[in-house]
């Protein structure tokens, strides 16, 4: 329910972003399509009977029948864009948040860390970028948001990967006990979650640039919308569903699982 619920406000806020930018979308198919996407992730989790590739048959299904509508319709001017900005939406909002569902069936504590690292992620970089300012590094990311600096993130990546290393020290390997290379490890991949989360945060900071809004939404009363809120967790959960996928085929391959 929280994911459907996420998916359908964010879908709508990224194509209410695309049409204040006076682009053409078809709003309320994408809405649709893309609430589809998280329940064929759970019934693919729950069944042996269905499986996640039916997310590319959906998208394929979705594409054709816009371009097949806007034949029939007769129309030209705007199908590049109509068709294009539809799915981006899907891939962007959908697809990629859909992804928690993967990992909360892997566990549930594993959307939980990864909420809290992304957490640590946006507010050390916004305290050390305010603490320094642009000292070192004078331009930054100003094209894309103005108030992030290069100082900011270098402090969002070292606070992240000690704050996972706490976390691995504490509650995972509390029982057996951490080794220097489990906490140098522990510190490289809290670093990368941080700089995937702060990638996330400026891909949704260039869309409300590109569409010339300062939030996507205004649902959460003075902190914008769902995507402001989500916007670091919709690039981090395909990230870490992506590198799990692989370690499992290395695993598999190496050892015959």
């Amino acid at each position: 329910i929280f994911t459907n619920l996420v998916i359908s406000m964010g879908s709508y806020e990224f194509y209410k972003m695309v049409k204040i930018s006076g682009k053409e979308v078809y709003d309320k198919f994408g809405i649709i399509v893309a609430i589809i996407i998280p329940n064929l992730v759970y019934l693919s989790n729950k069944s042996s009977y269905l499986e996640q590739k039916l997310i590319a048959v959906v998208l394929i299904v979705a594409t054709i029948f816009m371009l097949t509508y806007r034949v029939f319709r007769n129309q030209i001017k705007g199908t590049l864009e109509k068709v294009s900005f539809t799915i981006l939406g899907i891939v962007y909002v959908s697809v990629f948040f859909s992804q928690i569902i993967n990992l909360y069936f892997l566990g549930m504590i594993f959307p939980l860390i990864l909420q809290v690292l992304v957490w640590v992620s946006d507010t050390s970089a916004g305290i050390v970028g305010v603490a320094i300012g642009r000292k070192f590094f004078k331009n930054g990311f100003t094209e894309i948001s103005p108030k992030k600096s290069v100082e900011g993130a270098l402090g969002s990546i070292i606070f992240t990967g000690l704050a996972f290393v706490l976390i691995v020290v504490l509650y995972i390997e509390r029982i057996n006990g951490t080794t220097i290379g489990e906490i140098f490890l522990s510190f490289i991949t809290g670093a990368i979650i941080s700089v995937v989360a702060q990638i996330g945060d400026l891909i949704e900071s260039l869309f409300k640039r590109e569409c010339g809004v300062k939030d996507s939404g205004t649902i959460l009363m003075g902190h914008g919308g769902i995507l402001d809120r989500f916007d670091s967790m919709i690039l981090v959960l395909p990230f870490v569903t992506t590198v799990l996928y692989f370690f499992r085929l290395y695993v598999s391959y190496q050892y015959g699982i």
